[in-house]
């Protein structure tokens, strides 16, 4: 009896999973509620999680490395936080007015961050992100912004561009061509050509993603933060550092405080609460920062930038963001998960290795751990850490029967299946059974022709 394919296992494994998505897809366009929940044939619906484990909707039981998109290095419902939002919500979540906990909150991340002389809290990481922009142009008088290939900075329509192929086309719909017109895109690591798109003085901001685009899947020259620190403060330019995933988890004070550079802009999101929704902030420099304050009729009026929005500094996101990075700053977290994440790289890399099947493991230097599969120009002359290969593609169905592989040996990755977000809490239980599994995964995929 020929074996079943391991797609047809996915649908039979997980029938309710594939019943809810049918439903959503009458109610919710596209049956998820985030791009980067949509795989094919269905996504799976969870129902509880706790550490580093979560739960499906048919009572499966998975080892987690999504963490809340990255952002919950204590993994999830850590009880710290738990109980500090429990004892919020008997107290009140929005007062419609400043609450007490946003000054502890405000304190621990200036502790932190390097660049947090002042912190304005936002409704997420994507605001944050807007605002920053906002900011820069405001303080400089220009318009430009500089981005790079392959970075990704959420949903404000100036950063629409430089995500995908080709870099200088939205990658939406409805994205005005006036909107991208000032955002200019380049490659990464280039000191002459970063260079020449400052030279004429008219950049806002370079905007960089602090680990490398997508978390690290394009890494970053080390010399190249100062190269980018020297270059901005050498042209009038603001430098902005995206830390809404490297904030708290590639170091307790993100990448900027790991490698000594400190941006004059930071953008950070999910990770100031271990993603309790509602909460992000935009932070700098105190002369930077002082364009949000409020001076005479014409400067509220012209040039000061306005910031609204329901949920910012929330009691409920305080609070829980204060228990939470509070755990943080002790600095274990951020070393258990780092340790984590290169035990499972090299475990990884082994199972490619004993297979003979080309490709690579990283952890971009902190934990979030890579999967590419294919021949790379530069494999043997890296360490597996920083991967500076930009021209390596990692195709999305490829990626999704690695998903769908890792979820049949119990195991949950972001959807596209090739990244790993490794916390604190993943045992060495669940790293030898993450290895087993891709294996397994590799085993089949070889098996069914898919890897390329």
């Amino acid at each position: 009896m020929a074996r079943q394919a391991s797609a047809e296992q996915y649908e039979d494994k997980f029938p309710r999973s594939r019943e809810m998505f049918e439903r959503a897809e009458g109610m919710v366009p596209r049956g998820v509620a985030h791009d980067a929940w949509q795989v094919s044939p269905f996504p799976l619906f969870m129902t509880r999680a706790r550490g580093s484990h979560i739960w499906d909707v048919d009572g499966n039981e998975f080892i987690d490395y999504f963490g809340g998109h990255g952002g919950k290095v204590l993994g999830h419902a850590h009880p710290v936080v738990v109980q500090a939002a429990k004892e919020q919500l008997e107290k009140g979540v929005q007062f419609g007015t400043c609450c007490d906990l946003m000054l502890d909150w405000a304190g621990i991340i200036q502790k932190l961050i390097p660049s947090a002389e002042r912190v304005e809290f936002t409704n997420s990481g994507t605001e944050a992100v807007m605002l920053g922009v906002r900011l820069a142009r405001a303080y400089t008088g220009r318009k430009k912004i500089i981005r790079f290939q392959f970075h990704f900075a959420g949903a404000y329509d100036a950063v629409m561009v430089g995500y995908k192929k080709p870099f200088q086309v939205s990658v939406s719909g409805g994205v005005l061509p006036s909107a991208v017109e000032d955002t200019i895109v380049l490659p990464m690591n280039e000191e002459a050509v970063l260079e020449e798109a400052l030279r004429n003085r008219d950049v806002a901001a370079v905007m960089v993603e602090a680990a490398g685009a997508s978390s690290g899947v394009v890494g970053i020259k080390p010399s190249f933060y100062q190269t980018m620190r020297e270059l901005t403060e050498k042209y009038g330019t603001l430098l902005l550092f995206d830390e809404i995933v490297t904030g708290f988890r590639y170091s307790p004070g993100g990448v900027q405080a790991a490698v000594g550079v400190t941006p004059d802009l930071t953008t950070l999101g999910k990770g100031i609460s271990g993603v309790m929704p509602g909460a992000g902030a935009i932070v700098g420099k105190k002369n930077v920062m002082e364009m949000f304050l409020f001076k005479d009729e014409d400067w509220n009026r012209y040039q000061r930038v306005s910031h609204f929005g329901t949920f910012n500094a929330n009691p409920l996101c305080a609070a829980s963001g204060i228990a939470y990075l509070n755990v943080i700053a002790t600095g274990q977290p951020t070393q258990d998960a780092n340790r984590n994440a290169r035990k499972l790289r090299d475990g990884m890399q082994g199972k490619l290795d004993e297979r003979e099947i080309p490709g690579c493991i990283y952890d971009s230097n902190f934990s979030v751990v890579h999967v590419y599969l294919g021949k790379c120009d530069l494999q043997g002359q890296c360490a597996r850490v920083v991967c500076l290969n930009a021209g390596k593609e990692r195709p999305s169905d490829v990626g999704e029967a690695l998903y769908r592989n890792f979820a049949l040996h119990g195991v949950k990755s972001a959807a596209r299946g090739y990244d790993l977000y490794v916390s604190a809490v993943h045992s060495g239980e669940d790293l030898k059974r993450t290895m087993k599994a891709f294996g397994n995964c590799l085993d089949t995929m070889i098996e069914e022709k898919t890897l390329r």
